[in-house]
C-alpha cells in the first residue's frame, strides 16, 4: 500500500489496457485482403455498451431514523465533538459534518432539506444507513475528509467501497476520484466494475482485451459476467482466430 498525493481530476479516469494491434488482418499467399474490422469496432457495433440492471446505481441510500442504544459504540476517529449529524452504521456511531454531505451529494442535500435545519445546526435524531458496512463507510469518509488536503492512502478494496457509496449517494466528485485512482487487478475485474457502476469508458477497451488475450474465459469468469458479454467475447475470439 502506498501513499498518493491527489488532486481532484476533471474527468473520470480509466485504465488503459495493454497495447494490442488496432487492426487485425487476414492474408493469403498471393494477396492481402482488406483490413479486418477492429475488435473495438465489432464490439461497438453490437451495442454492448448498455449496462445490465445492477445494484450499482444511485438509489435512496437506505437512510432511516434510528434510536441509539447502549450497544452502539462511537467510532474512534470519525466522531467529532463539533459534528452536527450522527450516522449509525453497523452498530457504530459516526458524528460528522453535515455540510460535507449536502455540498457533495444531491441525495443528502435533498434529504437534509426536508429536515428544515441549517448546515451548522445539529440534528436531534440519528440517521441509520441501512445495508452499509462500517469498513465501507470508513473508506468513504477518509476520502471525503481528505478532499481539501489532497492526501489519501487506500487499498484497491477501499477504493471499491468509495466507488460503491459515491455512486449510491450521488457524489460525483468522489466517484471521479475512485475511478481515477483505483486499479482493478485484471481486465475481468474491470469489466465487472464497469457494468456494475455504469463506467461506459471502460467497456469497449476491456472487452477488447478479453477478446484478444490468449486464455479463453474460465467458467468462474463467465459465471460472473452477463450473458451478452460472454457471447460477444467468445464469438469475436472465434472470428479473429
Amino acid at each position: 500500500m502506498t501513499t498518493k498525493t491527489l488532486s481532484p481530476p476533471e474527468v473520470g479516469g480509466h485504465i488503459v489496457p495493454s497495447t494490442s494491434p488496432s487492426i487485425l488482418q487476414r492474408t493469403s499467399p498471393a494477396t492481402q485482403e482488406a483490413p479486418y474490422p477492429t475488435v473495438e469496432s465489432r464490439i461497438e457495433g453490437q451495442n454492448f455498451l448498455a449496462n445490465e440492471p445492477s445494484d450499482g446505481g444511485a438509489g435512496d441510500g437506505g437512510s432511516t431514523s434510528a434510536s441509539v442504544n447502549d450497544a452502539d459504540v462511537r467510532h474512534s476517529k470519525y466522531f467529532f465533538d463539533d459534528g452536527n449529524v450522527t450516522f449509525l452504521v453497523d452498530g457504530t456511531l459516526f458524528c460528522v459534518h453535515r455540510y460535507l454531505f449536502s455540498r457533495g451529494s444531491e441525495h443528502f442535500s435533498a434529504q437534509f432539506a426536508q429536515l428544515e435545519a441549517s448546515d451548522y445546526e445539529a440534528l436531534p435524531s440519528t440517521i441509520s444507513l441501512d445495508d452499509v458496512k462500517c469498513k465501507d463507510f470508513e473508506a468513504f469518509l477518509s476520502v471525503l475528509y481528505s478532499e481539501n488536503f489532497g492526501v489519501v492512502d487506500l487499498s484497491y478494496e477501499q477504493w471499491k467501497s468509495v466507488l460503491h457509496l459515491s455512486t449510491l449517494w450521488a457524489f460525483p466528485s468522489l466517484r471521479k476520484w475512485a475511478l481515477s485512482y483505483m486499479t482493478p487487478p485484471t481486465p475481468h475485474d474491470q469489466l465487472l466494475l464497469a457494468r456494475a457502476y455504469s463506467v461506459r469508458d471502460w467497456v469497449v477497451p476491456v472487452l477488447s482485451v478479453l477478446c484478444q488475450r490468449r486464455a479463453p474465459l474460465s467458467l468462474d469468469e463467465a459465471s460472473q459476467m452477463n450473458i451478452k458479454d460472454v457471447v460477444l467475447v467468445n464469438t469475436v475470439r472465434e472470428d479473429i482466430r
